[in-house]
């Protein structure tokens, strides 16, 4: 048996080794907390016109396509749409863009789906008013982040001008492309005089080699019916060059949440 000597010489080594272990945990999480150091914000000029570079480089390499989106307006429950609309939407470049709605819950909710489809033709018949560039906007180096697990620059862009269609934003650059993969702000104008204030997050990808909005979340506030959200997903494209902007809509089923592209 240990005599109480030893038992006491014990003790105090493993609270000296306990002592020591907290101590070192404690100095990793100071080190972790401890800022690294600062990446080297890159030259502005430069990175405002590699971003409008990638604009235009994905002007050019627009193609016709046909793209069925999903839209889905909530009111006050969150999990229950109000509103459900399928609409197709027919791009033929240019600048000419037209759209039918295949299937729709009817309601408020379709006529605030119709509005944002007709800004969304009206806009691509001119998109040089949406252009994120410095005609538009000013910008302000934010930082580095992430979007979609990609390595960014972050921007805040102020409109120069006061036009509904300009958003008071922040957009998430891809360090290596420089194309816009996410913007999230406030038109710096209401759309409407029933519209209080709206908020949206807009996000990019590639399809068939076109750097396209692909998903929209909008959260509204209306000067006398509450809150509303507003959710899009494209769920599928056609891609051909036989796309007419004009073509008949046609009726679909659709039950898949993912985006497809069919290439013909």
């Amino acid at each position: 048996m240990l005599r109480s000597r030893d038992k006491c010489m014990m003790t105090t080594a493993m609270a000296a080794a306990l002592l020591l272990v907290l101590l070192s945990a404690q100095a990793n999480a100071l080190a972790a907390d401890l800022p690294g150091p600062s990446a080297q914000p890159p030259d502005m000029a430069t990175l405002v016109k590699r971003i409008v570079d990638a604009q235009l480089d994905s002007r050019a390499r627009s193609k016709p396509y046909s793209v069925t989106r999903e839209y889905k307006v909530f009111g006050s429950d969150n999990n229950r749409p109000r509103t459900e609309v399928l609409a197709q939407i027919n791009f033929l470049p240019p600048n000419v863009k037209s759209y039918g709605i295949d299937q729709s819950t009817g309601g408020m909710g379709e006529k605030v789906v119709r509005r944002i489809l007709d800004h969304e033709v009206d806009a691509t018949r001119d998109p040089k008013t949406m252009m994120v560039n410095d005609s538009n906007y000013e910008f302000a180096f934010l930082g580095e982040g992430q979007a979609g697990g990609q390595p960014c620059y972050k921007l805040e862009i102020t409109p120069k001008h006061e036009r509904k269609d300009l958003l008071d934003a922040v957009i998430w650059v891809d360090k290596d492309s420089y194309r816009i993969l996410r913007i999230e702000g406030d038109p710096v104008k209401s759309p409407s005089f029933w519209v209080k204030d709206v908020h949206v997050v807009i996000e990019f990808a590639e399809v068939a080699g076109m750097w396209l909005q692909t998903a929209t979340q909008a959260m509204a506030h209306l000067r006398f019916g509450g809150e509303y959200r507003i959710v899009s997903q494209d769920l599928n494209y056609d891609i051909t060059q036989t796309v007419a902007a004009n073509r008949p809509m046609t009726r679909r089923r659709h039950s898949s949440g993912i985006m497809a592209v069919r290439v013909r």
